[in-house]
């Protein structure tokens, strides 16, 4: 994006932050898929997660998105065979980073939003002068003020230095990610090919795909059922539990399955900031109707 286009991008989110949420979220919608947003009576998946997002969500919501915090958090539930990724080190800016009290591998990002993350796989031939850029004004942007997801404005941003995940393919490792309602999981999204473009499949707790998701997202591929599932539905289910008692009421969760291996990768409670794509209609009705709001 040109300079001229950055400005104008950022001049048009500060006038949408400075509106009411309403009348924000409302141009957010129609402008997506060209119809009012009912926030009055809302039923479909996308209003229900942008009622959310303008009337509810809040500083919970923003410690579980803190990539940092929501370990400590995570840790304290004490699941069985669920695994967090280390955390190395923790920079308030880029070049206080010491690239010799990291190991050979390692990655950085910020806690604070989505993107610019920094895998490195070798220290001899990782572009560290571009990461501390990119990372350093990561940490000066409102990622609240990127995407209206309102939580993320009660995150410290900090940079990361975190552990690598080796599955041993030299590929991108896949992204379960699993939709959790009233701590029950309902079904799980997988993310493929990042290394290419972006795939997406839904998969019951059976392991059958579910023809839900626009056949420009799908896969082509038959992806095999990996032998933990069963633990990561488990697993997926007590991250919204605490005390015994649903804690979460709805929330995606990202799983990984590394080596048989089950990592935590992250709580999302406004999957594509509410404004979701990649669904047909009939899906995000019956979607919308697993979202108890009342749970709120």
């Amino acid at each position: 994006m040109s300079f001229l286009g950055v400005l104008r991008y950022n001049l048009h989110n500060e006038i949408l932050w400075c509106l009411p949420k309403k009348v924000t979220h409302s141009y957010l919608y129609k402008k997506s898929f060209g119809k009012k947003l009912d926030l009055e009576n809302p039923k479909n998946f996308n209003e229900k997660l942008q009622y959310l997002i303008v009337n509810k969500y809040g500083i919970k919501e923003g410690r579980l998105a803190d990539k940092y915090l929501v370990k400590e958090y995570v840790e304290n539930l004490r699941i069985e065979g669920l695994n967090v990724a280390k955390t190395l080190k923790i920079y308030n800016n880029a070049n206080d980073i010491d690239l010799s009290e990291l190991p050979k591998k390692f990655v950085l990002k910020c806690n604070h939003g989505s993107g610019n993350v920094f895998v490195c796989t070798d220290k001899e031939k990782f572009d560290f002068e571009n990461a501390k850029k990119v990372l350093n004004s990561s940490l000066k942007q409102c990622f609240a003020k990127h995407t209206f997801e309102y939580h993320y404005k009660y995150i410290k941003p900090v940079i990361m230095a975190e552990e690598y995940l080796d599955d041993n393919t030299g590929k991108n490792p896949l992204d379960y990610k699993f939709y959790v309602f009233n701590g029950k999981c309902d079904r799980m999204l997988l993310c493929s090919e990042r290394d290419k473009s972006l795939r997406l499949d839904d998969f019951d707790l059976e392991w059958k795909k579910i023809d839900d998701t626009l056949p420009k997202y799908k896969s082509q591929k038959d992806i095999e059922k990996p032998k933990n599932f069963e633990n990561m539905v488990r697993i997926a289910e007590e991250l919204c539990i605490k005390d015994g008692k649903v804690d979460i009421p709805f929330a995606r969760v990202d799983l990984y399955d590394l080596n048989g291996k089950i990592y935590f990768g992250e709580y999302t409670f406004t999957p594509a900031c509410g404004l979701i794509d990649y669904y047909n209609e009939k899906t995000l009705m019956e979607l919308g109707e697993k979202l108890d709001l009342s749970k709120y």
